[in-house]
């Protein structure tokens, strides 16, 4: 948060310099904005801008202020994903946008029905087959569902694909 609040000229390269590191194993770096911070695009675009180019960028908004078309858009021109948040206490699902070349999505709920996760799977599904990959990620908690719940919609995914 500190590249966004702050001077990303030089508080980007501070969080950055060691991510190359990673070289090809690096799906991308999840930076979370968290709800006491309100939409501003102006900062969002400089953070954009100081962002290195070769550094996949995934933003997740906890604030429902950024969910609007001018955020989407810097988003998009950069090639940054948006992170759709499943949360607990939501009364839909997210909207899944893709603003980058990958879906990435957080699906916090404490556990998942099958039809659930197959409800998931039509809903990724679509953007998978025009080619884009999809980063998912289930809650990871005391009950150690996240694994079986991921091969379940992998599972999902591949019998919609079929």
């Amino acid at each position: 948060m500190r590249a966004l609040l702050q001077d990303p000229t030089s508080s980007v390269p501070w969080l950055t310099e060691s991510l190359n590191l990673f070289g090809e194993r690096l799906g991308t770096v999840l930076f979370r904005v968290p709800s006491p911070v309100k939409v501003d695009v102006e900062r969002l675009s400089a953070l954009l801008a100081a962002w290195p180019r070769d550094l996949p960028l995934t933003l997740e908004f906890q604030d429902s202020s950024w969910h609007v078309d001018e955020v989407f858009e810097a988003l998009s021109e950069f090639g940054a994903a948006l992170c759709a948040t499943d949360l607990p206490d939501d009364p839909e699902p997210p909207t899944l946008r893709l603003t980058g070349p990958f879906l990435y999505l957080r699906l916090r709920r404490d556990d998942y029905s099958a039809a659930e996760v197959e409800e998931w799977a039509a809903r990724i599904a679509p953007f998978l087959a025009r080619g884009s990959d999809a980063f998912v990620f289930f809650r990871h908690d005391e009950s150690g569902r996240a694994t079986e719940l991921a091969a379940e919609l992998r599972g999902a995914v591949e019998r919609t694909q079929a």
